[in-house]
């Protein structure tokens, strides 16, 4: 009960920054859990350029990233910047720029609320295939 007894008002959820909308775009998890990985490790060791570089010519990360539907533009949101180097393509983190936690934040409620969505799939699916 809110105040004087009335009910408290429901407002509508608030609309996603570009970034949230970005990186919640992204439907693979895999992807998501991928995307968590490296932007952690650029803004917990942000000095380490082995972290403030992905080659997206690599197996690992084409696989994972380059195949999912929406992953390097949500890379392009949080900050890193799509080049080419050596004839391939190449996600790098501006010099002068750092990862925030606050990003991070962004990208592990994008991941909680895919995992949450594709488990009560998963629940859905197997309740309407006992019915």
């Amino acid at each position: 009960m809110g105040y004087g007894g009335y009910v408290s008002a429901k407002l509508p959820p608030p609309k996603p920054s570009d970034v949230e909308a970005a990186v919640q775009a992204v439907k693979s998890l895999e992807a998501v859990e991928m995307i968590h990985k490296l932007i952690y490790n650029c803004t917990v060791q942000p000095k380490e350029e082995k972290f403030r570089r992905v080659r997206l010519a690599n197996p690992k990360i084409k696989s994972v990233l380059g195949d999912a539907a929406g992953a390097v533009d949500a890379m392009v949101a949080l900050g890193w910047a799509l080049e080419e180097a050596e004839g391939e393509p190449v996600l790098v983190v501006p010099s002068g720029k750092y990862m925030t936690m606050q990003q991070v934040r962004i990208v592990e409620a994008a991941r909680d609320k895919l995992s949450k969505d594709l488990k009560d799939q998963v629940r859905h699916n197997n309740v309407s295939l006992m019915a």
